[in-house]
């Protein structure tokens, strides 16, 4: 079986076909060292690779941080995939799995394939995995493709060669901008920003909500960004009821500082017909350029 995974710093995205059917799965990035205590009839995601022991934990304020480039290469990542295939419903088995790497990690400063990065990304991904009291899933073939571009052939495909379309990829940690010809007959630039995604708000949000005396997990404060226009839901999840107005404010300048550096680069773009905008903690979407 064959599955494709965008394997970003915030959660892990999965989609596969079986039996004629397309399947999606979304898995969050929560993770700390150490395993964790069985309780009850829950059952624990206690991971060990190499020789050091991790855990799957959603609400832990001491989640380990997966908001920089190294996370693409890193033990934890490797756990992360296992993590998100181990809760997509399948049964373990062999599985060949297509991921991603940033536009600055999959080319150089000239546009070419930076094949060191492509077979360290592949050789990370096959590293051994093991699950306390359960088996993994067997990855055989790793296959590396750029973030950003692959978003943007249902468009492209619609395009005569003469169309350009931007690709604009905000994820946690990065920005990803390409302009690509119709048909997919060629790339005309890309762009990368490491050190510019929507972590930018989340890490803002997480100091202002501390300040509240609500220490928590990334997970727990995207929901809070999430539900920012939800009163009820920020008052029960806020600790200080006096601090919900600060941790709004911090939201809502953090969110338009992003918008501003987005759009920044944005602007160094010229001369495409259409644009693509995927933001991978949100829906993706189409239109044309005016």
């Amino acid at each position: 079986m064959r599955i494709f995974i965008d394997d970003g710093s915030t959660n892990i995205k999965m989609l596969w076909e079986q039996d004629g059917e397309t399947f999606t799965h979304i898995s969050p990035n929560s993770f700390k060292r150490g395993w964790s205590a069985t309780f009850g009839s829950g059952k624990p995601f206690n991971y060990t690779v190499d020789d050091e022991k991790y855990s799957f934990d959603l609400i832990t304020p001491d989640a380990l941080p997966t908001n920089n480039i190294d996370w693409q290469y890193s033990p934890l990542n490797s756990i992360a995939v296992h993590h998100a295939l181990l809760t997509s419903g399948l049964e373990p088995q062999d599985v060949e799995i297509v991921v991603t790497l940033p536009l600055t990690e999959f080319y150089d400063e000239d546009a070419q394939y930076r094949l060191d990065n492509i077979e360290r990304k592949k050789k990370s991904l096959l590293r051994d995995v093991k699950l306390n009291k359960g088996v993994v899933f067997n990855i055989t073939k790793v296959t590396v493709r750029p973030e950003s571009i692959p978003a943007g052939i249902s468009l492209c495909d619609e395009l005569k060669p003469s169309h350009s379309v931007l690709i604009i990829d905000l994820g946690g940690t990065t920005l990803d901008i390409s302009m690509v010809a119709g048909q997919m007959t060629s790339v005309s630039r890309i762009y990368g920003d490491p050190k510019l995604g929507v972590s930018l708000v989340t890490d803002a949000v997480k100091l202002a909500l501390a300040r509240a005396n609500t220490d928590t997990s990334s997970y727990n404060v995207d929901q809070i960004i999430i539900n920012r226009h939800d009163e009820e839901y920020l008052t029960d999840n806020i600790n200080d009821p006096d601090a919900v107005s600060e941790v709004k404010k911090v939201i809502n300048n953090s969110i338009e500082r992003l918008t501003t550096r987005v759009l920044t680069a944005i602007d160094s773009f010229k001369g495409y017909s259409h644009a693509n905008r995927h933001w991978r903690r949100r829906a993706a979407g189409c239109r044309r350029h005016s």
